[in-house]
């Protein structure tokens, strides 16, 4: 009886540890597809389209400015660039960690901007995001942008 005890807690354990690596597959799989899908907004530059990845107290992190509070915020901030065009934003992801209902991306991130009067301007840089489930869907908690000063070959686009 002790023995057909053990088998059946390994086999409940084995069972329990490929349903965990499922679902943290498919969590990396939903946080990589959010992360495409925020940058694809991003180069719409559309501030409705963008403030909807955050969560209500999400958090943009860019340096020279003060941290820009809450996605209503974000979302007057992104629209107060009228008449940029993106020429370019792209982001190569370094690693993706997953923990729980949060998870952290780490990455290069570059875009080519024009802004109405001004020449274009090219940023490039690291950045982490930190990613929180909200309901039912991934939603930005806090994105830090770090700008870098020497030369980074453009990132290659999310797969």
């Amino acid at each position: 009886m002790r023995r057909e005890m053990v088998v059946l807690i390994a086999a409940l354990t084995a069972c329990v540890a490929e349903r965990d690596g499922a679902t943290r597959e498919a969590a990396h799989t939903e946080v990589v597809a959010s992360v495409e899908r925020y940058v694809a907004a991003s180069r719409t530059v559309n501030a409705d389209s963008i403030a909807a990845f955050f969560a209500t107290d999400g958090v943009l992190l860019e340096p020279g400015i003060p941290p820009i509070r809450s996605a209503d915020s974000i979302r007057t901030f992104m629209g107060s660039f009228p008449g940029v065009v993106v020429e370019s934003a792209s982001v190569a992801l370094d690693t993706v960690e997953l923990h729980d209902s949060s998870a952290y991306v780490w990455g290069t991130y570059f875009e080519r901007l024009s802004f109405p009067g001004q020449p274009r301007s090219e940023q490039r840089g690291r950045f982490v995001m930190h990613w929180v489930r909200v309901s039912d869907a991934w939603r930005i908690l806090r994105y830090y942008r770090i700008p870098v000063t020497t030369v980074v070959p453009p990132a290659a686009p999310v797969r």
